[in-house]
């Protein structure tokens, strides 16, 4: 079958006269994405290959259009859009379809939101849902299964816009070179603009999200690619060069794109301002090695046929992409829980890869009805049998899947008994200024209830046990994220004298000003446990000391690991936590990965926030290791 593809694929460079090698940057580039979700601690900066897909696919498209003679007379806007579709919808409507139907084989919550986002990625607007709705590209937290399609919503969205340009051009220029003219100085142009948008929102304004989804600060990329296609049509005779110069840039490039891989981090300004612009302009460079090198490729044909192999995997590269990030979610569900990380990784690959290539198969097929007709009744009867299940499978998928999962109802209902319990203890202890503090950090909403609580004064009876109505009062103060939230009741319960301040999508980067803050009322616990390694990566023994300073010598820092399932790994961060507090007396460690990794009856479907039974273990957890403290 492969063989078959690669012979396919010789021949449909020949008669296209297109690039040999073009398509294997988009293998490649799809590659570094596939590493980056399941190795993020290993590649962390995987996602900047989007900006390869992007600048080849710009290139591409741009180069059709303004090598078509009669583009300016002839172009017919929508059957471009309608060849779009078929292009790309098949293998996108069998994903999602695909998708619905696992989801009817494990936990409910997996499939939270799916009638909503299987609309926008069938509708090619994933993006801008993630805009309205707040998404985040690295959320952990029960991830969209069709967020991937963020990339194909904004490509198609420039496959939209990018011809109406060009034809507007025709309009308004007398020759069809000057229209070509401005239009690749426009589209330079739309680059540098957009490069700047990216580096504002991305770091400025810190707001990764808006810098990434956004058409208007994501496109550079393309336009880049598009600017070199118009380039590129007026000096198809490349410059001349040294015989291996270009040779020696794809090397260059490519080691310089792998370098960035390694070192960036999505929620660094330097993603933004230095590293997907970096892979944009590298795209640009590998585009124009290999244009130089296409004598040399041809010349030997043992290089050619390993050029075109890739040729052939990158052929693939759009339906690997569009299977992988489902399974990625839903692997974890359907396979056994022992299954090591590299398992995961090397199902998914597979399986992506032969959905991938049955799509592509079946994309080849010109006349599906006839076809269709074509086949002996009873095999058509059995895949008409089959597609009348489906749709029902899918339609209970769709009937099945919550709006709000069952974790975030959960979580919602610990912040509403935390505020209750505000109220009450504020009643019981008379102790209205703290009160006040404390809810206007909880809840702002909770001012009525503030002054009907302040009203009204009861004594506290002198035999009764009372838990720390705020942190000051407290001789724990447990500082975390959704995680200990939802743990929060079952900490305060087991715990004597301990407050727990927890926030969801908190990192531990936030420690230091929120210990701050507390220190500033003139009185921090004796004891402070730093539960905020879920949701932060790039955890550092400097910001560990920065905390430690802020506590001073006379209080115990006790840090938690964290765990955050099985394709998100924390083992480099949990690292960190340890060897520092092997440096401290007063500064130990609650190791709560050793408890989670191998228990996932503890946790919810996400494999991360924990049922009820997970919060009385992590609360007891933490209860052990304060003894040892104290």
């Amino acid at each position: 079958m492969l063989m078959f593809l690669i012979r396919s694929e010789a021949l449909y460079n020949k008669t296209m006269k297109r690039l040999v090698g073009i398509d294997s940057l988009r293998f490649f580039a799809i590659a570094f994405i596939v590493i980056y979700h399941f190795f993020r601690e290993f590649l962390p900066g995987g996602f900047i290959a989007v900006e390869i897909f992007f600048c080849v696919s710009g290139f591409l498209m741009i180069s059709k259009f303004i090598r078509q003679s009669d583009f300016f007379a002839k172009f017919r806007y929508w059957q471009f859009i309608k060849d779009r579709l078929k292009k790309l919808y098949p293998t996108l409507l069998i994903c999602v379809l695909l998708t619905l139907i696992l989801t009817l084989f494990v936990n409910a919550d997996i499939a939270t939101g799916a009638r909503v986002n299987s609309a926008t990625a069938l509708t090619f607007s994933t993006n801008i849902a993630e805009l309205i709705t707040g998404g985040s590209y690295e959320n952990t937290f029960l991830p969209n299964l069709f967020e991937h399609t963020w990339f194909l919503a904004l490509l198609f969205q420039l496959y939209l816009l990018a011809p109406l340009l060009l034809k507007l051009y025709g309009k308004i220029f007398q020759t069809q070179k000057n229209a070509i003219k401005f239009y690749g100085v426009t589209l330079f142009i739309l680059a540098l603009a957009s490069m700047a948008l990216m580096a504002l929102y991305g770091a400025a304004f810190e707001m990764p999200d808006r810098a990434y989804f956004a058409i208007d600060s994501h496109m550079a990329a393309f336009c880049l690619g598009g600017a070199f296609a118009v380039f590129n049509f007026f000096q198809p005779r490349a410059p001349r060069t040294k015989k291996h110069f270009p040779f020696v840039m794809l090397v260059v490039t490519s080691a310089a794109a792998i370098a960035l891989a390694f070192f960036t981090h999505f929620d660094s300004a330097f993603a933004f301002c230095v590293a997907l612009p970096a892979a944009a302009v590298i795209a640009m460079i590998q585009i124009f090695c290999i244009i130089k090198l296409q004598k040399n490729i041809h010349a030997r044909k043992k290089t050619l046929s390993i050029v075109r192999f890739f040729e052939s995997l990158g052929r693939l590269s759009y339906g690997i992409y569009i299977f992988h990030w489902p399974l990625y979610i839903l692997l974890p569900q359907l396979l056994s829980p022992d299954t090591a990380e590299w398992g995961y990784a090397v199902v998914n690959v597979i399986a992506s890869f032969f959905l991938a290539l049955i799509c592509y198969e079946l994309g080849r097929i010109k006349n599906v009805r006839q076809s269709f007709k074509q086949i002996r009744l009873p095999m058509r009867i059995s895949f008409a049998t089959l597609g009348v299940v489906a749709l029902a499978a899918v339609v209970t998928a769709l009937v099945r899947a919550p709006e709000v999962s069952s974790i975030a109802e959960q979580l919602n209902l610990a912040a509403e008994h935390s505020n209750e319990d505000v109220i009450n203890k504020t009643r019981d202890a008379a102790d209205y200024i703290a009160a006040t503090q404390l809810l206007e950090q909880t809840n702002e909403t909770l001012d009525a209830q503030l002054k009907l609580a302040a009203a009204t004064e009861i004594k506290l009876a002198p035999t009764k046990s009372v838990a720390a109505p705020n942190a000051n009062a407290a001789k724990v103060l447990v500082i975390g994220d959704s995680v200990t939230l939802g743990a929060k009741a079952a900490i305060e319960a087991t715990i004597s004298q301990s407050f727990v301040d927890a926030k969801e999508n908190r990192g531990i980067e936030t420690t230091t000003s929120i210990l701050a803050g507390y220190a500033a009322t003139g009185k921090l616990p004796n004891t402070i446990v730093v539960s905020l390694a879920t949701n932060y990566r790039n955890i550092t023994e400097s910001m560990l000391a920065n905390i430690k300073g802020v506590i001073g010598k006379n209080h115990k820092l006790v840090l938690v690991t964290a765990y955050a399932g099985p394709l998100q790994p924390r083992e480099t961060q949990n690292a960190t936590l340890k060897s520092f507090a092997k440096k401290y007396k007063d500064v130990y460690i609650m190791d709560w990965w050793e408890v989670a990794h191998d228990n996932w009856s503890l946790m919810y479907a996400d494999h991360i926030h924990l049922n009820p039974e997970g919060r009385t273990a992590y609360a007891n957890l933490l209860n052990n290791v304060l003894r040892g403290v104290r």
